[in-house]
């Protein structure tokens, strides 16, 4: 009788312990029409690149569940386009505090202020080339650990990578993946609106060591701030990079370089809205003129899936006067 006791206690225990986690799962598939007309490797004379159909597919798994010490265990994989995807490790939580160890699950110097509707214009540039990014020396895509502490005011992170190259699952091998000496990174940022409705502030520092342990140190400041009212968002950011080179973004101990950008976006209705993204790009090694980036973008929400129309004219790519393109892409996405 008490044996019997003891197993259906156990029993018991274990289907509370199963009841008590929580498993999620979540898909994407984008399918793009592009077509562009970008710039040369050599000289000013676009080169027209036809029209091509093309595909992007993910799959999240995502889990959650309650220790016995009172914090949360959460824990992420996902699988995109057919291999492992970036985004996995696990996150230990208690109230508003969490402690992250993973792979681009801590993005606080990855974040943006200027809104957008579909791709990012660094993103969604179908060949172009272009060399602007706003967060080319982020380290939210590194094996890191890191923390976040949730406030009214907003959010406070800090991320730590002991090895830059350490990227994939490397098993806790130091010499994997060819990332035996590669510097360590760290990354610390804040995002809120500090108590002001509509107002949103993204500011955060990347020191990032890129040589033989910390040998080549580089240094990103990005500060952006947007604004919310009614059916419009506005936004702006700048991302001062130090010690690069600029169509590289390698390590040059005089280089430096600017990344701005500029948008807004509009709810004409609850399905419909347009957008529009300028970035511009200049500093040491970026060529004699700055690059510059004009994005216009429609989208429609369709109820489960949504439509968007871009289109992408560049100047002067890689800083080359007059070396100029244009794109234009339809894409359908559907989550579920």
């Amino acid at each position: 009788m008490r044996k019997m006791m003891i197993s259906t206690a156990l029993a018991t225990s274990l289907i509370a312990s199963v009841a008590s986690a929580e498993t999620k799962v979540k898909a994407y598939i984008e399918t793009t029409l592009g077509s562009g007309e970008t710039p040369a490797t050599s000289g000013n004379t676009p080169v027209n690149q036809g029209t091509t159909i093309g595909y992007e597919h993910g799959v999240t798994f995502s889990g959650s569940k309650e220790l016995d010490n009172g914090m949360t265990l959460g824990t992420t994989f996902g699988i995109e386009d057919g291999d492992a995807a970036k985004a996995k490790g696990i996150t230990f939580g208690i109230g508003n505090t969490s402690i992250i160890v993973g792979n681009d699950l801590n993005n606080i110097d990855d974040k943006q202020s200027v809104p957008a509707i579909a791709n990012m214009i660094e993103d969604g540039n179908k060949g172009l080339g272009v060399t602007y990014n706003n967060n080319k020396l982020t380290i939210h895509e590194t094996n890191s650990i890191g923390l976040r502490q949730k406030t009214d005011y907003g959010t406070f992170g800090i991320n730590y990578a002991p090895k830059v190259g350490s990227t994939g699952f490397d098993d806790s091998n130091p010499g994997a993946s060819g990332n035996a000496k590669t510097g360590s990174g760290l990354a610390i940022g804040f995002q809120g609106s500090l108590g002001v409705e509509g107002l949103g502030l993204n500011i955060a520092k990347t020191v990032k060591d890129t040589g033989s342990l910390d040998a080549q140190e580089q240094t990103m400041l990005v500060t952006g701030v947007s604004y919310n009212f009614g059916n419009i968002t506005v936004g702006a950011q700048n991302t001062n990079y130090d010690n690069v080179t600029g169509t590289s973004y390698a390590y040059s101990a005089t280089g430096n370089a600017d990344a701005r950008s500029y948008g807004a976006t509009a709810a004409v209705t609850d399905q419909f809205s347009i957008g529009i993204q300028y970035a511009e790009f200049d500093g040491a090694g970026v060529g004699t003129a700055n690059e510059e980036i004009t994005s216009i973008t429609a989208g429609y929400n369709l109820g489960g899936a949504t439509i968007t129309l871009q289109y992408h004219d560049a100047e002067n790519v890689d800083g080359t006067a007059s070396n100029n393109g244009e794109a234009i892409e339809l894409r359908l996405k559907q989550s579920f």
